[in-house]
């Protein structure tokens, strides 16, 4: 008489013909593509939740996560004005060019 159970492996290749190792594939290439795109980790998580309905039957609807690496944005630099509005310039520094102009017209008026 043929056995028929299924192990761990038996199982994941034959859920719905194979559609949970074809995700999980997709998934992975996916994962791969961010990892060397970015350099960082990322992880895959399988989730097989199994219960019995109510013929006696076994469920299973898998989950496959994917955790994917971003690369860092980068920081901005701002400065805040004494009215709470960003600018890119420093508000207690003294601007180069607007001092330049100032003496250019200083000696423009003697």
């Amino acid at each position: 008489m043929p056995k028929h159970e299924l192990n761990f492996l038996e199982f994941l290749q034959s859920f719905r013909r194979g559609e949970l190792l074809k995700n999980g594939d997709d998934k992975l290439a996916e994962l791969m593509q961010a990892v060397c795109e970015t350099g960082a980790s990322g992880s895959i998580t399988i989730t097989l939740p199994f219960k019995m309905n109510k013929a006696g039957q076994i469920e299973c609807t898998p989950e496959i996560k994917l955790k994917k690496p971003t690369k860092p944005m980068g920081t901005g630099i701002y400065f805040a004005t004494d009215d709470a509005q960003l600018t890119r310039r420093d508000p207690n520094q003294l601007d180069m060019m607007d001092d330049l102009e100032e003496r250019r017209g200083s000696h423009a008026a003697e």
